[in-house]
């Protein structure tokens, strides 16, 4: 070894001095899709799963919201005359709906745990398919109510499954912006659902003796079906069982200490030991009441406040509809501007609060009521950035339950199922139709939630901050 190299190998070694400057980590711009850190094999891993995993989490989740608007299109397209539907009956189908997607939610995402991911989510994607494209074929509303069930079930457990998988793979630093992605699936569906129905049912009703309404079920089940047996070709199981065709043993392998690095452990048994731990964590608790706000709190945009002014001001159908699709663009752009922001500065905290205290405000407009129709416009549209923290909240979940597989579930499926249980009873009472569309009630009920919501976030920062002092210690 030369004296130059001895040299330079002795100063790399020797610890540096106190007054040596040590340059911060490069910090990832918010337009780059990687990190400074990561290597050329990393990004080549990163890539392979975005177009493995999240094109196909996508595509499933936007059929799901066709079919979640298809049997209120199909009631007022012919299905209430042919099948005699009368009274609450439509209530009723949605209910039974409603009991299948919240009962089954945190049963089948912990099933799904137990089983090769690769191969659970797409065979339940095309078991809900077929059940939704059996609806077209009831005589009557019993069928129905049975069909409807299984539909709830097999879509319900999607959206905490989804949250769940993505955490096995991506790390922190990447999961808002994967998560965001997916969750705009469903603002997508929501605009693009009632113009795919409109222009079947016109173009389809009555072709080969088939009447409209049942058309719109056929067309969830051909647009499922694809999507389903995409997600068997493409998805890999999670990092500790992969043998993806798609990923070689180094990328698997990689995967694996990416997750490591992140704390983020693998599966491991169920024991009566381990559901106990994690029933009396502050984790599961403090999480699923934090989520309970959140999932109220999207009031204004979720109960057609808008589109009721809008028809009690005079509007044609045409303006409604096209209008009140700035809502879901709202929370398309608030989503991944969301995203980025908390991916690049790991600032979930600080988005969490500034999106309540701008929904604090619509509320406050709406429920003042008597202003210019600009600002009210604002106000509604304003609102639909509730929704827009909705994966860095499932991301920091990811996050705080990361040193358990089976925790990130539960916690998971249950801050969702938390949500949609209080979600089927309490805007029959807060967003009452006899108050539209100045709904006071529903508008401070907002306000009150978002309050609360903020209180919950400097409960989780606090719990949080002590437990990640503690790790260190």
């Amino acid at each position: 070894m030369s004296e130059k190299v001895a040299i330079a190998a002795e100063k790399a070694l020797s610890p540096k001095s106190e007054t040596q400057e040590v340059s911060p980590p490069a910090r990832q711009k918010w337009y780059e899709w990687f990190a400074p850190t990561d290597t050329p094999a990393e990004r080549r891993l990163i890539l392979k799963l975005d177009g493995l995993i999240i094109v196909f989490v996508f595509l499933a989740y936007w059929a799901k919201v066709l079919d979640s608007s298809a049997t209120s299109t199909a009631y007022v397209s012919g299905m209430k005359e042919d099948l005699s539907l009368y009274g609450n009956q439509l209530n009723y189908l949605q209910t039974v709906y409603m009991v299948g997607f919240i009962t089954m939610q945190i049963p089948l995402t912990l099933l799904m745990t137990r089983c090769p991911v690769n191969y659970f989510l797409p065979a339940a994607d095309l078991l809900w398919g077929v059940f939704t494209l059996a609806q077209y074929k009831a005589n009557n509303v019993t069928q129905l109510y049975a069909l409807r069930f299984f539909v709830g079930a097999l879509g319900g457990f999607f959206f905490p499954a989804v949250q769940w998988y993505l955490g096995s793979w991506y790390k922190s630093s990447e999961l808002s912006r994967r998560g965001a992605i997916f969750f705009i699936a469903s603002q997508v569906g929501s605009m693009s659902s009632g113009y795919i129905q409109a222009g079947a049912y016109a173009r389809l009703d009555g072709r080969y003796g088939i009447e409209g309404w049942r058309w719109l079920y056929i067309i969830c089940f051909a647009c499922t079906i694809p999507i389903a047996l995409l997600g068997l070709c493409l998805l890999p199981s999670t990092p500790d069982t992969c043998t993806s065709r798609f990923l070689s043993a180094d990328e698997i392998r990689l995967a694996q200490e990416r997750m490591a690095s992140e704390n983020r452990e693998a599966r491991q048994p169920f024991t009566r030991a381990k559901v106990w731990e994690i029933l009396k964590s502050w984790r599961l608790w403090v999480l699923v009441t934090f989520a309970f706000f959140f999932s109220q709190a999207d009031g204004v945009s979720s109960n057609s406040g808008l589109s009721l002014w809008l028809k009690a001001e005079g509007y044609s159908v045409e303006g409604i509809n096209t209008i009140t699709t700035v809502s879901p663009a709202v929370t398309i752009v608030a989503s991944v501007v969301c995203a980025v922001l908390s991916d690049v500065y790991d600032a979930k905290a600080s988005l969490i609060a500034v999106t309540a205290l701008l929904n604090i405000f619509a509320c406050i407009v709406l429920a003042i009521w008597n202003v210019p129709v600009g600002l009210k416009f604002f106000a509604f549209f304003l609102s639909g950035t509730a929704d827009g923290i909705a994966a860095i909240i499932y991301a920091w979940a990811n996050e705080i339950c990361s040193h358990s597989a089976e925790e990130r579930a539960i916690v998971i499926s249950a801050m969702n199922t938390i949500g949609n249980t209080f979600g089927a009873w309490i805007p029959l009472f807060v967003w009452k139709t006899v108050d539209a569309p100045r709904y006071l009630i529903g508008y401070n009920w907002t306000i009150a939630l978002d309050v609360c919501m903020l209180v919950m976030l400097a409960v989780l920062v606090q719990f949080w901050a002590r437990e990640k002092k503690r790790s260190l210690a």
